[in-house]
């Protein structure tokens, strides 16, 4: 069994050379903030070890979501914003654009998501490898461990497979093109494989779901069932899609969320909040506001201290995560609600039709204190619904390519300092695969 420290392993120093130290080396107290792996197979480490794979799940989702949702624009790194100064935040915002491949994979953004993603499926997937000959451990503790284990390194495989890319996607990439075929193309490794595209992954994430649900309480099942309905979604698997989502979170079911403190604190607050604002909203979520007032109350912005703005328009940044501790939505019964809603209406699931999808997206609407719409439920509503809905949840991405919107130009002000915005985006419709992969994979280019 692979082994794996979760902090760090007793270093064993030699007293060859510091025999005038002995007596003051073996009479110390032995360290406490360490733990030798082989402690951890023991039934009263289980609930720490479970706390882990929560919190690494964390720490990864909100940094994913910061790149994911630069590159996708609904972010955007506007350098009249005096504090943007990152390049990797730059490379992000333009996908890449001008950008040599050696620079491009060594994107520190991108490591900063890709090389914990890693630690944090490993950790998962150890979680079950313990609990499965350990003698003394009680059901309840056993039941939830199973639970964890499966769920979460079920939705780290979905990062991996869904969120990375090998290569940019073609030689028209950089003029606007990026759609289903693109979506296709996504995909990341396990334990120096090949690329596991997103379809191909869904064998290893349905497994462990399924796993899941086995020993989960009737909201998670529900839970379960909506990040199955999106990822079916995602992959054009219609018919899939629908069967999960009516099983999936219910109105009234709390969100499922990362939590987030001072010590593994939430991205945004260091990237686009008061620790830091080096990306913003991209500007449509003012315009949103201004059509319709009401819609402040999904789309969470505050304008931008004036100071640190270098024009004479105001900027907003988002306030949906406004301090260290904010947690993150991951799956909600609204996103579920516009899962149905655009199965309904435009993908030909059920039998409830524009009426049934049209009252599922006022639903959603009318949760947020929200007037409703008169429809149709078309492409352009559903694309438009879930932007603000899902706002800074890491899903844009697939959005933009399901319904092949991606945006043609750099987001951004035109002018600003070095910025490329206005000029043709750059060819990746994915975070790219970076070196610290490739140089020890060889199923990578």
């Amino acid at each position: 069994m692979k082994k794996l420290s979760l902090l760090f392993l007793v270093t064993i120093l030699s007293f060859a050379s510091f025999t005038a130290c002995e007596d003051f080396v073996t009479d110390t107290e032995p360290q406490i903030d360490v733990i030798e792996d082989e402690l951890l197979n023991d039934p009263e480490q289980i609930p720490f070890l479970i706390t882990g794979v929560e919190a690494r799940f964390a720490f990864v989702y909100t940094r994913l979501t910061v790149a994911s949702d630069l590159i996708a624009a609904q972010l955007v790194f506007d350098e009249v914003m005096d504090l943007a100064t990152f390049p990797t935040y730059r490379e992000l915002n333009d996908a890449f654009a001008g950008v040599a491949d050696q620079t491009v994979f060594s994107s520190n953004t991108v490591r900063g998501v890709y090389t914990p993603l890693g630690g944090y499926r490993l950790l998962a997937d150890n979680l079950l490898e313990r609990i499965a000959d350990l003698e003394g451990l009680d059901q309840a503790t056993r039941d939830r461990a199973t639970y964890v284990g499966n769920f979460y390194g079920a939705v780290a495989r979905y990062f991996i497979g869904f969120y990375f890319a090998e290569s940019a996607c073609g030689a028209n990439a950089g003029v606007g093109s990026g759609g289903p075929e693109c979506l296709a193309t996504l995909g990341g490794p396990i334990d120096e494989s090949a690329v596991i595209t997103a379809s191909a992954m869904m064998s290893e994430i349905l497994p462990r779901l399924q796993a899941a649900k086995a020993v989960a309480s009737p909201y998670q099942t529900r839970v379960i069932n909506t990040l199955e309905a999106r990822m079916h979604l995602f992959l054009g698997n219609y018919g899939e899609a629908f069967a999960a989502a009516q099983s999936g979170m219910e109105q009234g079911d709390d969100p499922f969320q990362s939590l987030h403190s001072v010590q593994s604190a939430n991205e945004f607050f260091f990237a686009a909040g008061d620790g830091r604002i080096q990306v913003i909203p991209n500007r449509r979520f003012e315009g949103y506001i201004a059509d319709d007032p009401d819609e402040a109350n999904r789309v969470k912005l505050r304008q931008a201290p004036d100071r640190l703005v270098n024009d004479d328009e105001p900027r907003f940044q988002q306030d949906m995560y406004p301090v260290q501790e904010s947690p993150m939505d991951f799956l909600t019964w609204q996103e579920n609600e516009l899962i149905l809603a655009e199965l309904e209406g435009i993908r030909g699931q059920g039998g409830g039709g524009q009426g049934s999808a049209l009252s599922r997206v006022n639903n959603v609407r009318s949760s947020h204190g929200i007037g409703p719409v008169a429809g149709p439920v078309n492409a352009d509503l559903i694309l438009e619904e879930r932007d603000k809905e899902l706002f800074l949840q890491s899903v844009r991405m697939f959005d933009l390519l399901r319904f092949n919107a991606w945006h043609a130009t750099i987001p951004g002000t035109v002018g600003a300092g070095s910025s490329n915005a206005g000029n043709p985006i750059g060819p990746w419709r994915g975070l790219p695969i970076p070196n610290d992969e490739r140089n020890q994979n060889p199923n990578i280019n």
